[in-house]
């Protein structure tokens, strides 16, 4: 008799949506792909919609709950009030949903969203699989504790990297529960908001670098911006797009003030562009000849990476985390020896000075997808919930 397919209840309580979030999305459809049932418990706060809707772009399913939230400053009140009527509410909605959809397997990728279900996952066996997208969060005995009890919670864990994989291991994680799969490029992103290029960057003399991802200090930016201030007058074709959100939102202050010094620098102003948001980030690689990750943090690994080596364009990464685990240095792009502007324009100029490399790596950073095993994603992530199965 043929078993019934898994059912997994995935606990996906994340307000907005970034690297993180699209490679769980890219999970959670690579297993729906495989034959499984799946139901995301997102957060029913009324501003939360980014989630939502990626998830239905994907054809996942999905329904709210209430989810606990970190504490901000200025909002310690609503912080202690809220807290402890979400938590008992969401484990009510736990139980209520476990006993509908009676899953053969939790999903869960950070501690918080196990937190906030504690009570269901202390009191059911269901084998848990885990996501290891971030570093573990140890930073304080609380979050020492909630950790130790997601170890000892959860049959298989999942490592984007190697880097990270060495993390769990650190932490008292068994090596032989640990299985490492790449993440996959995202898929199925939206046209609507696509990259549309100007005049100038159409010119086939144009040498166009690109940065995809947030606009924060830890990401590396402004070092970025540094370095092409030192290329830039010996290299007049050299344009740098900038891709990431820029808004009038409190957060996005660091960004704002980068994109104001720059617009007052009469060397760098036309050729530096601050694109804004772009979802359709395929469209945008099509015209850059290279694309820098200069993470100043211990990126555990870089979604846009892999987006640069699918769309056919090398990469220059910091020595940071598992971004260099992802370029073998000279064939498919460059692994910087230190996290410095200095060394960042240095890569930059032997691309500047030879733009026949930067084809060369491109094409090899495509083909090197094969060695993140890309082609069996879904087949591998199938594999650990079996083996879920076997350990529980």
């Amino acid at each position: 008799m043929t078993p019934p397919p898994p059912r997994i209840l995935a606990l996906f309580g994340s307000g907005v949506l970034f690297g993180q979030e699209r490679g769980n999305i890219e999970a959670l459809a690579a297993l729906q792909d495989q034959g499984c049932d799946v139901l995301c418990l997102v957060r029913d706060s009324s501003w939360s919609k980014d989630i939502p809707s990626a998830l239905e772009s994907r054809g996942i399913a999905f329904c709210r709950v209430p989810y606990i939230e970190q504490r901000m400053p200025g909002r310690l009140f609503y912080f202690l009030f809220r807290n402890p009527i979400a938590f008992i509410l969401a484990n009510i909605a736990f139980f209520w949903v476990f006993a509908r959809y009676r899953p053969s397997h939790i999903y869960a990728f950070n501690s918080l969203y196990a937190l906030n279900f504690l009570f269901g996952l202390a009191l059911t066996r269901t084998p848990m699989v885990y996501r290891a997208g971030d570093a573990p969060t140890r930073h304080s005995a609380p979050f020492r504790w909630l950790w130790s009890f997601v170890v000892r919670r959860t049959q298989r864990f999942v490592a984007i990297s190697r880097f990270i994989e060495e993390l769990l291991i650190n932490t008292g994680v068994e090596r032989e529960r640990v299985s490492v799969i790449y993440n996959k490029p995202p898929q199925g992103r939206p046209k609507s908001n696509g990259f549309s290029p100007g005049a100038d960057l159409q010119h086939p003399d144009s040498f166009s670098i690109v940065y995809v991802g947030q606009l924060i200090a830890d990401k590396g930016v402004d070092v970025l911006i540094e370095a092409f201030r030192h290329v830039a007058p010996e290299f007049l074709n050299a344009r740098l797009l900038i891709a990431g959100r820029v808004s009038e939102w409190a957060g996005d202050a660091w960004a704002r003030e980068l994109a104001a010094r720059v617009a007052g620098e009469a060397l760098i102003r036309d050729r530096v562009v601050f694109l804004g948001y772009v979802e359709d980030t395929p469209s945008l690689f099509r015209f850059g000849q290279i694309h820098v990750c200069p993470s100043l943090f211990e990126e555990p690994l870089g979604n846009v990476v892999m987006e640069a080596k699918e769309a056919g364009v090398g990469s220059i990464v910091f020595p940071s985390g598992g971004l260099p685990e992802m370029i073998e240095n000279g064939v498919d792009g460059v692994v910087c020896t230190e996290k410095t502007a200095l060394a960042l324009a240095n890569a930059l100029t032997s691309y500047l000075k030879d733009p026949e490399v930067a084809r060369r790596h491109g094409q090899a950073a495509r083909a090197s997808l094969q060695r993140f095993q890309i082609n069996r994603f879904a087949e591998r992530w199938r594999h650990v919930i079996n083996a879920a199965d076997r350990e529980n």
